[in-house]
């Protein structure tokens, strides 16, 4: 069985505060992106874990966690055999190892006959990571909490994004360190984005386009601030940072802009790839 791991970004994230569990509080609006990694999982004789990139080969994966988390909640005892091709640069914000993880998940509850709903998937896939019930779900959405909470956001236009990464990587845990480190305040850009969707207002939906850690990701990895600034330049509407970085991107007004903008950033030796939300 094979299944698509769509990449997310994050078109607004505000941190909010920490929260009794350690963990922080969060107001964010993410959307899936075109963008995606390639899960395979079937039954075979004993567990397997294969990837094309031997970094990620180890039991200490995405895939691995959401295998056994799936395993423990279900009782089966079957073994299994997972591929991941990776196409999301990592770790960079995208939500490629919660992709994954969302994947093997409803690929796993697919073969074995879906003994599980979607409210247990969601709960096992929070158990994995903060951002897989989003990826699970594959639709944009308020996120709360600590990113599980979820709700659907209807009325948003499609995208047109250039996603760009540079040579920097951010470690999660570092980002929120310096953050809360930092005294930074909370920002408000989710509810402000919320407003401009309701309102049908496209303009005031770029405006409010934002994330709290761009300040911190800039002093930690200032190709970020520099990435921005030249997908300005080609002619992004918005440029922003996802997650905690150190991807950014850029929303143009067609696909052709965004193409554009992808070849110029890879010239100017980036990573970049043209894709829309979804």
């Amino acid at each position: 069985m094979n299944i698509k791991a769509y990449a997310k970004i994050n078109l607004t994230l505000d941190i909010l505060g920490l929260r009794d569990d350690g963990f922080h509080e969060l107001g964010s609006v993410t959307a899936p992106i075109s963008l995606y990694d390639s899960v395979s999982v079937e039954k075979s004789d004993t567990n397997v874990f294969k990837c094309d990139l031997p970094e990620l080969r180890g039991d200490d994966n995405f895939c691995v966690r959401a295998r056994d988390a799936f395993f423990a909640r279900t009782g089966i005892t079957q073994p299994v055999t997972i591929k991941l091709q990776k196409h999301i640069p990592y770790p960079a914000g995208l939500g490629g190892g919660s992709a994954d993880a969302a994947a093997v998940l409803n690929g796993l509850n697919s073969l074995f006959g879906e003994p599980l709903s979607a409210d247990e998937l969601y709960e096992t896939g929070a158990q994995v990571g903060s951002d897989v019930p989003m990826c699970m779900l594959g639709k944009c959405a308020l996120c709360q909490g600590r990113g599980e909470k979820l709700t659907v956001l209807s009325g948003m236009p499609k995208l047109y994004i250039t996603v760009a990464i540079g040579e920097g990587r951010l470690p999660t845990a570092k980002v929120f360190k310096e953050y809360d480190a930092s005294g930074a305040r909370p920002t408000g850009f989710t509810d402000g984005f919320i407003k401009a969707v309701e309102a049908g207002d496209e303009k005031a939906m770029l405006a409010s386009m934002g994330n709290g850690f761009t300040d911190i990701c800039a002093r930690l990895c200032p190709e970020t601030k520099e990435m921005r600034a030249k997908l300005r330049s080609c002619g992004a509407k918005a440029a922003v940072l996802s997650g905690s970085g150190p991807a950014v991107y850029g929303v143009f007004e067609n696909e052709q802009a965004a193409m554009d903008a992808a070849r110029e950033m890879r010239q100017k030796g980036f990573f970049a790839v043209n894709c829309e939300t979804m």
